[in-house]
């Protein structure tokens, strides 16, 4: 019986700390990995994309190594100026 009880336990923990990670699975309409796609295939090194306002900020990294915000237009995923 106690064998179940934590079983149970264990398996809601890992059900309660897998939802956030659903939460954020789509920016503006797209799945975050269409988004992520189709800013890559635009010349970007993509790590992440979220919702910024009414833009999509995407997480970039250049030549160099070095990490930054890029921020594209949420209807045609193009870079906004």
């Amino acid at each position: 019986m106690r064998k179940i009880i934590v079983t149970t336990a264990l398996a809601a923990m890992l059900v309660a700390g897998a939802a956030p990670a659903f939460a954020a699975d789509e920016v503006f309409g797209h799945s975050a990995y269409y988004a992520s796609q189709a800013i890559a295939a635009q010349g970007y090194t993509v790590t992440n994309v979220e919702e910024w306002g009414n833009r999509i900020a995407a997480t970039v990294i250049d030549a160099q190594g070095h990490a930054s915000i890029k921020v594209f237009d949420a209807d045609t995923l193009r870079p906004a100026n």
